[in-house]
């Protein structure tokens, strides 16, 4: 039996997504908004929230947070901090110097 792809995971797209190596690199090289964008949505998901859901929990819209998802939104670090506060994560910021 085949599942609708709107009855998909976020999980399950990118459990099979992250097989292809294509996919993998294309992640390394996405800007920092994206990866954030695709963690904070895995995250929602995985705490089994809606975007409306989350919203509320952070006390912004719904839309906020849909642009959020979509790497669309120029986020705070209290924003961000609010967000991994309510989907019980940890938020950590740091600045890596590249390896020689």
């Amino acid at each position: 039996m085949r599942k609708d792809k709107a009855s998909i995971s976020l999980d399950e797209v990118f459990a099979e997504s992250e097989k292809d190596p294509r996919w993998a690199e294309a992640y390394a090289k996405a800007d920092i908004e994206v990866r954030l964008a695709l963690q904070i949505a895995k995250a929602r998901q995985r705490a089994r929230m809606t975007q409306g859901q989350l919203a509320k929990a952070v006390g912004t819209t719904q839309s906020v947070i849909s642009r959020i998802e979509c790497g669309n939104q120029n986020l705070t670090i209290n924003t961000l901090a609010r967000i991994a506060a309510v989907l019980h994560a940890t938020l950590l910021i740091q600045l890596r110097h590249p390896h020689p």
